[in-house]
C-alpha cells in the first residue's frame, strides 16, 4: 500500500464496509460573486455557464489524480490522494485562471476561491438508504472547508506536500498560518 493511504482493516461498527481510514488532500473551490450574478441572470444563462464549468473542473482536477466527489452550484469538493498533492494542487491553481476567463466569456466576472488542507478522513459511501456515493468525512474536510481566504488558500500540511519550486509561487499568512498562492 502506498504512503498516501492509510487504510483501516475494517470499517468502525454501522458503517458501510467500503469506508476507509485515508491520508487524502481536501479541496473546497467556490466563485466569488456567484449569488450576485445568478440574481440578474436567466436559468438557462447560469446552467450553460455551470456546465462549462463543471467540465472545466475535471479537465484540470482529474488528469492529476483528484477526484471530484461534488458540485453544489458554484461550490465543488474534490479530494486526492496524498502522493499526487502537488500535481494535483498545481491543476488547481491552474483552474482558478480558466474558471475567471470561462466565467467572463459569460459576462460573469468572478474569482475562484481554492481552500486546501491534507489529513485523515473516512472515504467511502455514505448517503440516504439507496441512495449513497462515494463522499469523505471527518476533522481534515472541516479545516479545508474553513481556511476560507480569497484565492488558493493552502494548509501547512498541504504546503508541505510541495517541493521547493512550487513553495515559491505561495506566501506565507499568518493567524492561522497558512499559504496563498501569490498573484
Amino acid at each position: 500500500m502506498s504512503d498516501s493511504v492509510t487504510a483501516s482493516k475494517s470499517p468502525p461498527a454501522g458503517l458501510p464496509p467500503d469506508v476507509q481510514a485515508q491520508t487524502m488532500g481536501v479541496a473546497f473551490f467556490d466563485l466569488s460573486r456567484f449569488d450576485e450574478w445568478t440574481s440578474s441572470e436567466q436559468d438557462a444563462q447560469v446552467a450553460a455557464f455551470l456546465k462549462q464549468f463543471y467540465a472545466l473542473a475535471a479537465e484540470h482536477v482529474e488528469p492529476h489524480g483528484g477526484r471530484i466527489v461534488k458540485f453544489m452550484g458554484d461550490a465543488g469538493l474534490v479530494v486526492f490522494p496524498k502522493d499526487k498533492a502537488q500535481d494535483t494542487i498545481l491543476a488547481l491553481c491552474a483552474f482558478t485562471q480558466g474558471a475567471r476567463a470561462c466565467a467572463r466569456s459569460f459576462g460573469f466576472d468572478a474569482y475562484l476561491n481554492v481552500n486546501i488542507h491534507v489529513g485523515p478522513v473516512l472515504a467511502g459511501s455514505f448517503g440516504a438508504p439507496g441512495a449513497e456515493r462515494f463522499d469523505v468525512i471527518g476533522k481534515t474536510v472541516n479545516i479545508a472547508a474553513r481556511l476560507g481566504r480569497r484565492g488558493v488558500t493552502l494548509s501547512p500540511q498541504a504546503f508541505r506536500c510541495l517541493d521547493e519550486e512550487a513553495r515559491r509561487r505561495f506566501e506565507k499568512i499568518t493567524r492561522p498560518i497558512t499559504y496563498s498562492l501569490r498573484m
